[in-house]
C-alpha cells in the first residue's frame, strides 16, 4: 500500500538531507510528500491519476512528480535515482491479534486521535472509560482546561500518545483498503471526503430537499442561511463547493459515508461542548487519513465553468473586494451587473436587494446540475 511506501520514500529523503513533510497539505487533501525550501510536491498513484495531478496543481509547487506506473508517471526506480536515494524495499506489516487490555488501549487512542479531545464528565466510549486511567500513567493522555475559575477537564493525547495512536490508524486503513477502494469508486463519495477535508466533521442538518429536481431544490434554497456561508479565498474553489454539497443535498449521503467509515475504526459520533462544558450538539468526526485514501483512490470532476458560477453567486455575500474571483467568475458577475443585481466598480461590488435571491436560483440550478452527473 502507499503508506508503506509513503514512510521509507520520505525517511529516505530526510537521510539525504531533504526537508520532507509528510503527508502535506494542498488546497484540495493532500499530498504524500512536500520537500520544503525546493517547493517539490510528490504523490504515489494509487488508484486515479486525475486525482495526484489535481492536488498536486493545487499548489504552487515549482515541480510535481507522480510515483507509478502509467502515462505521465515517475517510475520508483527513475524518482529514486534522480533524487540519489536508495530504492525502497518492500515489506508488509504482519496484523496480529492483540489482547483485550491491549485492544482497549489501541481503540482508545484511536478514538481520542480522531476525536481530538474528550470532556472528562461524559465519556460515552467505553474503552476509553476503562482505559483513561492507564493511559494517563502511559504518559499517553493529558488533562486541561481553558477556564481557570471553575475549570471543566478535557482530555487530549500527548506527543507520545498522538505518534503511538497515529500508528494505529494507519494499520485500521491498510486493513481496509479494500472497502476503502470500494467507496472510492463512487464519484458522490469523492466528493463528500473533499467536502469534509478541512474540517474532517459532519454534522446532521434538520432541513432536506424533497428529491433532486429543480422545483425542489429551489424549495429548499429558499430556506437555506446565507449568512452562514462562511465561505474564503483561504480555501479552495472546488473544497468550498463540495462543502456546501455536503451541508446541503448530499448530507445524508455524508452521514451514511461516514457510518461507514465508523464501522471501520475510522469515524465517531460525538457530543460537543464549549470549555465550560455546555453541550453544543451532535457531530461525525474522521479520521484524516480516512479521507486522504478516499481522495487518492477516486476522483470527481467538477467543471471549471460550474465552480466560476458557484463562486459568483457565494462570494459577494460576504465580500466586497471581489478581485481574488474575478479571474473565473468576473463573466457571471457582469452578467448579473446587467442585470441590474449588483454594481462593480474596478474590483469593488456593491449588491441590490435581489442579489441573495438570485444567488439561492443560482445555486439551486448548479446543486441540479452536479447531482444530476452524479446519477
Amino acid at each position: 500500500m502507499y503508506l508503506d511506501l509513503r514512510t521509507k520514500l520520505a525517511d529516505h529523503l530526510r537521510r539525504a538531507s531533504y526537508r520532507v513533510v509528510s503527508p502535506f497539505k494542498v488546497p484540495v487533501g493532500w499530498v504524500d510528500i512536500g520537500i520544503l525550501r525546493k517547493r517539490i510536491g510528490i504523490d504515489i498513484l494509487a488508484g486515479s491519476y486525475e486525482s495526484c495531478v489535481e492536488r498536486l496543481t493545487s499548489y504552487p509547487f515549482r515541480e510535481i512528480y507522480v510515483i507509478g506506473d502509467c502515462e505521465g508517471c515517475t517510475s520508483l526506480e527513475e524518482f529514486c535515482k534522480s533524487f540519489k536515494i536508495e530504492v525502497p524495499s518492500e515489506s508488509f506489516e504482519e496484523l496480529g491479534n492483540p489482547s483485550m487490555q491491549v485492544k482497549a488501549i489501541e481503540d482508545s487512542l484511536a478514538y481520542l486521535y480522531i476525536v481530538r479531545e474528550v470532556y472528562e464528565k461524559d465519556i460515552s466510549y467505553n474503552p476509553l472509560k476503562t482505559s483513561i486511567a492507564d493511559l494517563k500513567m502511559l504518559g499517553f493522555v493529558t488533562s486541561s482546561s481553558k477556564p481557570k475559575l471553575k475549570p471543566e477537564m478535557f482530555a487530549s493525547l500527548t506527543h507520545e500518545g498522538f505518534a503511538a495512536s497515529k500508528k494505529v490508524v494507519l494499520r485500521r486503513i491498510m486493513r481496509n483498503e479494500e472497502e476503502l477502494r470500494k467507496l472510492a469508486e463512487s464519484p458522490r463519495n469523492y466528493i463528500i471526503a473533499l467536502g469534509i477535508s478541512e474540517s474532517l466533521a459532519v454534522r446532521s442538518i434538520h432541513e432536506k430537499p424533497e428529491d433532486y429536481s429543480l422545483k425542489s431544490l429551489l424549495n429548499f434554497m429558499k430556506k437555506f442561511p446565507l449568512e452562514e456561508m462562511g465561505y474564503t479565498n483561504e480555501v479552495h474553489p472546488k473544497t468550498l463547493l463540495c462543502q456546501f454539497i455536503v451541508n446541503s443535498v448530499l448530507n445524508d449521503d455524508a452521514i451514511e459515508f461516514v457510518r461507514r467509515l465508523s464501522k471501520m475504526g475510522l469515524a465517531f459520533k460525538i457530543k460537543s461542548y464549549t470549555p465550560y462544558g455546555y453541550e453544543m450538539g451532535e457531530e461525525y468526526r474522521v479520521a484524516r487519513e480516512a479521507v486522504e485514501a478516499i481522495l487518492k483512490f477516486g476522483y470527481a470532476e467538477i467543471p471549471r465553468e460550474v465552480i466560476g458560477e458557484f463562486l459568483a453567486a457565494t462570494y459577494p455575500l460576504r465580500h466586497s473586494d471581489i478581485y481574488p474571483i474575478l479571474n473565473q467568475a468576473g463573466q457571471h458577475l457582469f452578467k448579473a451587473e446587467e442585470e441590474g443585481l449588483c454594481r462593480i466598480d474596478g474590483t469593488k461590488i456593491t449588491l441590490g436587494e435581489k442579489f441573495s435571491e438570485y444567488a439561492r436560483v443560482r445555486l439551486a440550478m448548479i446543486l441540479e446540475r452536479i447531482i444530476g452527473n452524479l446519477s
